[in-house]
């Protein structure tokens, strides 16, 4: 659907199974401090973290653990993060669709409006997934990267590296404090970057406002003094709202690659616009 050459399958194809199965892994957070032991190093800067008993490696998928970094659920148990981990994340096919148009007049007014809705779907956020992540340095990241998971201080002291196969760093509680606001992992680098993930794939249910219009219409006996049957005269506002979760800017949208069996994709979709249009209805 979206991965780039080299990354694990954001899709599914199985016999048996719906077309549009987004698959990937089951995200649980970020690894923190309290998910290792530590040893002192020789100064402040350099002890050693490793991973408590219990808690699953990521090592063969996205890298050397170390507090921060995204956390993907062990389903199978073992202990070991692999792709045998992954999952259907969730179908982007909906299973409800629908609409009301529905029409009032009153007087010398009438007022239409038309609304769509779908439910029961998800959408594989592509865009989050390429401006969320580190594999290019120095590029702009989406403001929810503005609470991730520091291993700089704010007086530009490194406090957390990867060292000799290792996460090395300040002690916990002071990595802990520097982090204490922290709401998401540390940008991810390297292929691991692309991985499809359940943080990525949200829900696409909607509730669009597609069409308002509201128009009058002139009374005959006033229209004769200049020689007109019927004037009618309207404005019309076109998708005006949509009630959504979803975190992009459409959840209606479907920018797959050259192939049927992975609808609802959203990679760099431009959103539909906000028209608005005034009209005339005139018969002489």
């Amino acid at each position: 659907g979206y991965g780039p050459s080299g990354t694990p399958e954001d899709f599914i194809v199985q016999v048996g199974k719906p077309v549009g199965s987004a698959y990937g892994y089951v995200t649980d957070g970020f690894y923190t401090s309290n998910d290792f032991n530590y040893t002192p190093g020789t100064t402040a800067t350099n002890g050693k973290y490793t991973l408590k008993a219990g808690v699953a490696d990521p090592s063969k998928v996205i890298g050397v653990a170390q507090p921060g970094l995204i956390k993907y659920k062990d389903l199978n148990g073992d202990g070991v993060i692999t792709t045998a981990d992954r999952t259907v994340l969730g179908n982007t096919i909906p299973k409800v669709t629908g609409g009301i148009n529905q029409q009032f007049t009153y007087k010398k007014f009438d007022f239409s409006a038309f609304l769509n809705f779908q439910a029961g779907s998800k959408v594989l956020n592509a865009n989050k997934i390429e401006f969320s992540n580190g594999y290019t340095s120095n590029t702009n990241l989406l403001v929810a990267a503005a609470n991730r998971w520091k291993t700089i201080d704010g007086n530009g002291n490194q406090v957390e590296y990867i060292s000799g196969g290792f996460a090395t760093g300040v002690a916990p509680d002071v990595l802990s404090a520097i982090n204490a606001n922290a709401t998401t992992s540390i940008p991810v680098t390297g292929s691991a970057a692309f991985y499809s993930t359940s943080n990525n794939v949200e829900d696409a249910s909607f509730i669009r406002v597609n069409n308002l219009t509201l128009g009058y219409t002139f009374n005959p006996n006033f229209l004769k003094r200049v020689k007109v049957s019927k004037l009618r005269v309207y404005a019309t506002a076109n998708n005006v709202a949509i009630i959504t979760g979803y975190s992009g800017y459409d959840p209606d949208v479907s920018t797959r690659r050259a192939t049927g069996v992975t609808p609802g994709v959203d990679f760099s979709a431009y959103p539909r616009s906000r028209t608005y249009l005034i009209g005339v209805n005139l018969t002489l």
